[in-house]
């Protein structure tokens, strides 16, 4: 055998081998992380009492903002999650903040697309759009999700869910208590929550180690680029992509490139990210099994559904009109460089103004 087909097979070997011990990197951080996030909110009662009394709003303008400056949704939601565990956030106030920091999580493809438009010199913000589109998008379809979900929560929907994870909650925590006992005595609360944010976005940027690479998804989207033209399979493809890449971040920003050189038209982009914002919660459903509070798989169930609900709908009955109204707001936002601050500004200023009410 040739030494170039040797190390052909081993690269080849090497590949998944290395994606397992990423995974299970990967998977010890983000528990390690929901122990410490649980540990520190406990005692973080006092520190975010303005959050609490701030009540729903409050806590949706907080997850929104914090999710803006993490340029990530997924460790927000966590974040919340454990401070349901930890008694810090009520249910309401948990299910708002899980729904901020979706809002918030486009704000990275805004980011994206923006320094790849000022890289080309466009006068016109075509890779900026999708993040436009991505944004008003979520917000129009999340906004009734969230009145909707909490009607819900309120109503006794789901309620005979229990998938609350106890037990396997008590043997993560005996696992990581010889590390976490030490650190509670010699820590603030208020240490232990931030390293613990800081934990959960390293566990994630480790996860993005066992993602399929964005290259091949963007190869695979072109070959299918006629029949993602159909509303219905480019909401299909929305569900698909974000289910196996985890991140709604990434399968939202594969669309940058796509728009910017013409392999997908930019008013085609919407159902897309109508599916992505679906099956964004599974990651969130995963850390809500294993936070051990009795509300927190039944929350993000009823996100799930609430906006499956709101979304569905706009794909199947009206897809011309919400896609063209769509459009004409994201062209608007885009239209150019100041523009597009403006934009941008709003974004940021709206959650800050929800944290004030």
């Amino acid at each position: 055998m040739s030494s170039t087909s040797v190390e052909s097979l081993q690269s080849t070997t090497a590949r998944p081998l290395r994606r397992l011990l990423y995974g299970a990197s990967g998977l010890v951080l983000f528990l390690l992380a929901l122990e410490l996030v649980k540990k520190g909110a406990a005692g973080l009662t006092p520190l975010l009492q303005p959050l609490q009394a701030a009540g729903d709003l409050g806590a949706l303008g907080f997850g929104w903002l914090m999710a803006c400056v993490v340029l990530s949704g997924s460790p927000v939601a966590a974040v919340a999650l454990g401070l349901l565990a930890g008694g810090t956030l009520g249910p309401r106030a948990c299910l708002a903040m899980i729904v901020g920091s979706r809002l918030g999580a486009s704000f990275v493809v805004l980011l994206v697309g923006t320094l790849d438009d000022i890289r080309a010199g466009r006068r016109e913000m075509r890779s900026a759009y999708v993040g436009a589109v991505a944004l008003v998008a979520t917000a129009v379809t999340y906004l009734p999700s969230l009145l909707l979900a909490l009607h819900g929560l309120d109503a006794g929907w789901l309620a005979s869910v229990r998938i609350e994870g106890r037990q396997l909650a008590s043997l993560v925590s005996l696992a990581f208590s010889p590390l976490l006992r030490p650190a509670a005595e010699l820590l603030h609360p208020a240490a232990l929550f931030a390293i613990g944010v800081a934990t959960l976005l390293g566990a994630f940027r480790v996860f993005d180690g066992v993602l399929p690479d964005a290259n091949s998804q963007r190869e695979a989207l072109q070959r299918v680029r006629d029949r993602l033209e159909r509303p219905l399979s480019m909401f299909a493809a929305g569900l698909a992509v974000t289910a196996v890449s985890m991140s709604v971040s990434m399968s939202l920003s594969i669309l940058v490139p796509l728009v910017a050189k013409g392999y997908v038209r930019r008013e085609r982009l919407w159902p897309y990210v109508l599916g992505a914002n679906i099956t964004t919660f599974d990651d969130t459903l995963f850390a809500a099994a294993l936070v051990g509070h009795a509300d927190a798989v039944r929350i993000v169930l009823l996100l799930v559904l609430s906006v499956t609900l709101c979304s569905a709908p706009l794909v199947l009955l009206t897809p011309g009109r919400f896609g063209a109204g769509l459009d004409a707001v994201a062209r608007g936002f885009t239209r150019s460089r100041l523009a597009l601050l403006g934009f941008a500004c709003l974004v940021v200023a709206l959650p800050a103004l929800l944290l004030l009410l």
